[in-house]
């Protein structure tokens, strides 16, 4: 620190502010302001004022004007009817007043009777202004027209009086005016040159001004000012010059015209100039002086901050320890140890930040790593899962066929054996099916239809599904149904899935026992029950049964079997529909109870709840393609066997010759076959088989949602996934 003398900012400050002129300048402002409303408010009342003293003078005039033809109609020969004789009357009366340009009169209906500027009988013309004629007609009063130019293109306005006879209006007497007498008016006033002063009629034409201009009609400005007040009013306008001004109007009693008198702002503003002028080369002398004495403070100040301000900038941009800065201001020292102590930090700060960077992309690195490898792993299951469902669906495809041939050759004596080998197949492909499902539903691709859904046709369907292994196994299944339909919206298949698998679960645990099965109606929901007296549960378990891949304890010799995927499906497929699952169980040895549970859903349409039945047709000729040829021997066997004409094929090129040459009306497809695709097939089918209209079935062990996309998108009609049944075949085609 040096010893010179320092100075607290707050000193210097107060030096600037003891020489400040703001008070002297918001004094002066306020003078200022002050002495201009006062002249603004003199010269508004000075407008207005005038204003209504012309409008005075025209309300005179205009009724001045209506006395005379008031008084010209109380003619006796008019009263009478005697028009001829009245004609040089209104004559004479013209020469009176020479402000007239004519009087003419017209009838209630607005045919014109004579015009003094045409000799008596001359055919006179339309009615001009025709608007303030009906009035005068309908109010009975005298009115005022608009301004307008008449067949000579002199201007004059309408002064209208009406003939009441007996109670109604026969005549209508009119009186031409010129606008001269109103002109002599503002003229009179004696107001400055520069200040404009115009008389409006009641439709806003000009009828007098101070200053002649083309148009006729007031300013924009000026008729929005006399739209937003009443009968007197002053704001600032630009005249028809574009001269702005402070202009006041005043509305003519009984006539509905408007009288405006205009001041330019620019004249009313003078009078101020010379004190401002003055106020403001005081204010530049003290601004002046301030300056002066600012900038010697300033200089002061100014070198401290250029010092912090390098000191900032070197903080900013290199890393070093920052040098020592001396100032005479004691802030600036301050403000300086302080960046010198932030320097300090930050060189410890950078020093760990790039220990933490080094830290931080090496776990980074790492985390992407492991994120690739996830994913890679996901794809890896999904291909696999994929994989293993086509190629255990394949060999269990000709399997079915072949049992399905051999039922309907009716050999009886391998009944028992066929028996073991469908319920095996069946149990291999309700696995397959799990497995496969469960990989839809952690990818979120577990489709639910919406539409109505019979929940007593679910448990039926379910209770038919697993009727030959309760048999096989000696458990009883007792159902209560209700009579009438209990409703629900969802998806028919995995309603009937979810119930079969609660049912599969509990005849796994329950041999030989019973198996109650029941649908219940409940305000505002549905449930589906199943209860059986096996094993059941304890209590440890039942928060863990619909986990995935969870299993109970068993035996080394597995009885019950299962991959435990069965109820992590049923609880996905009710939560899917908006619904709850739950389990309950008194113990081990004491059964269990499984409930679903779905809110109530609205009945079908007729024309939904409908049934259709299905309609015999005739043998089919019917082409079968799969490289697997047993697959393809035993479909074709049992679809000959139940009355259609079959032909194979176990190549691509073979199947398109036989297409052209058998002309089949169905053709299945296999799609794994090695070459050419069941896809590309389908594709070359539709695209090269001119003529050919029959309909494509796929065959497939791939049963996914984007399989079943893609075979649409080739062309296929139906789309099945193996193995199936001769039976569900023929459901098909039928």
């Amino acid at each position: 620190m040096s010893d010179k003398k320092t100075w607290h900012l707050s000193q210097l400050l107060a030096l600037l502010a003891a020489i400040a002129l703001l008070p002297v300048v918001l004094a002066g402002a306020w003078a200022i302001r002050s002495a201009m409303e006062q002249h603004r408010g003199d010269a508004e009342r000075a407008a207005l004022d005038l204003s209504r003293a012309l409008a005075i003078a025209v309300a005179a005039e205009l009724e001045s004007s209506v006395s005379a033809l008031r008084t010209l109609s109380g003619t006796p020969a008019l009263l009478d009817g005697e028009i001829a004789d009245f004609y040089p009357i209104a004559k004479n009366a013209l020469k009176a007043r020479p402000g007239w340009k004519a009087v003419i009169l017209t009838d209630r209906d607005g045919r014109m009777l004579f015009s003094t500027r045409l000799p008596y009988g001359a055919a006179a013309g339309a009615v001009v202004d025709p608007d303030s004629h009906r009035r005068a007609v309908e109010t009975r009063q005298a009115t005022f027209g608009s301004a307008l130019p008449g067949p000579e293109g002199q201007l004059a306005y309408p002064v209208r009086v009406p003939v009441v006879q007996n109670g109604a209006v026969q005549y209508v007497l009119t009186a031409a005016v010129m606008p001269d007498r109103m002109i002599d008016l503002i003229q009179k006033q004696n107001a400055p040159p520069s200040w404009i002063l115009a008389v409006f009629d009641a439709s806003g034409k000009r009828v007098a001004r101070t200053r002649a201009h083309e148009t006729n009609a007031p300013s924009p400005s000026l008729r929005r000012l006399l739209a937003e007040n009443g009968t007197e009013g002053v704001g600032v306008t630009k005249t028809l010059e574009g001269v702005e001004s402070l202009t006041a109007f005043t509305r003519v009693h009984g006539a509905s015209w408007v009288v405006a008198v205009g001041i330019p702002v620019q004249g009313l503003q003078s009078g101020l100039l010379q004190g401002i002028v003055l106020y403001l080369a005081g204010i530049l002398a003290s601004v002046v002086a301030y300056v002066i004495a600012a900038t010697i403070l300033a200089r002061g100040i100014a070198r401290g901050v250029d010092g912090l301000h390098g000191q900032a900038s070197r903080l900013v941009r290199e890393t070093a320890r920052l040098p020592p800065l001396h100032s005479r201001i004691r802030e600036v020292n301050e403000v300086n140890a302080a960046l010198m102590s932030l320097s300090e930090e930050r060189v410890q700060i950078e020093a760990e930040r790039a220990n933490l960077l080094t830290s931080l992309n090496a776990a980074l690195d790492t985390a992407r790593q492991a994120l690739a490898r996830a994913e890679e792993a996901g794809r890896a299951k999904d291909m696999f899962l994929a994989m293993l469902g086509h190629e255990l669906r394949n060999p269990l495809a000709p399997i079915v066929s072949a049992l399905d041939l051999m039922e309907i050759r009716g050999d009886d004596r391998t009944a028992r054996e066929r028996g073991i080998m469908r319920r095996q197949v069946e149990h291999l492909h309700r696995l397959v099916d799990d497995l496969l499902d469960v990989s839809r539903i952690v990818q979120g691709k577990l489709e639910i239809r919406q539409e109505p859904v019979d929940l007593k046709d679910v448990a039926q369907c379910a209770h038919e599904a697993v009727r030959r292994t309760s048999e096989y196994g000696g458990t009883v299944i007792e159902s209560s149904l209700p009579d009438a339909a209990v409703w629900v919206t969802g998806d028919a298949a995995r309603l009937v899935q979810a119930a079969t698998n609660l049912l599969a679960n509990a005849l796994r645990f329950a041999p030989g026992g019973r198996v109650r099965l029941a649908v219940h109606a409940r305000e505002g929901s549905a449930a589906i029950v199943v209860e059986d007296d096996g094993a059941g549960m304890a209590p440890e378990i039942l928060d863990k049964v619909f986990q995935p891949f969870f299993q109970a304890p068993q035996s080394i010799a597995r009885s019950t079997g299962g991959l435990g995927l069965g109820l992590a499906i049923v609880r996905s497929i009710v939560e899917l529909h908006g619904g709850r699952v739950h389990a309950d169980s008194k113990g081990a040895g004491k059964g269990s109870r499984f409930e679903i549970i779905l809110p109530s859903g609205a009945a079908p349409g007729a024309a939904a709840n409908a049934s259709a039945t299905a309609v015999g047709i005739a043998g089919r000729r019917i082409l079968v393609v799969d490289d697997n040829v047993d697959a393809a021997e035993l479909v074709a066997a049992g679809l000959s066997a139940a009355g259609h004409e079959v032909r194979t094929a176990h190549e691509a090129d073979d199947a398109l010759d036989l297409l052209r040459s058998f002309q089949p009306e169905v053709a299945i497809l296999d799609i794994g076959m090695p070459g050419m695709s069941g896809y590309e097939l389908a594709t070359a089918i539709r695209s090269h088989a001119a003529g050919w209209d029959g309909k494509l079935i796929a065959l497939s062990g791939y049963g996914q949602a984007n399989d079943k996309e893609r075979a649409r998108a080739a062309g296929f009609d139906v789309h099945l996934t193996k193995p199936v049944r001769i039976a569900e075949l023929n459901q098909v085609l039928h």
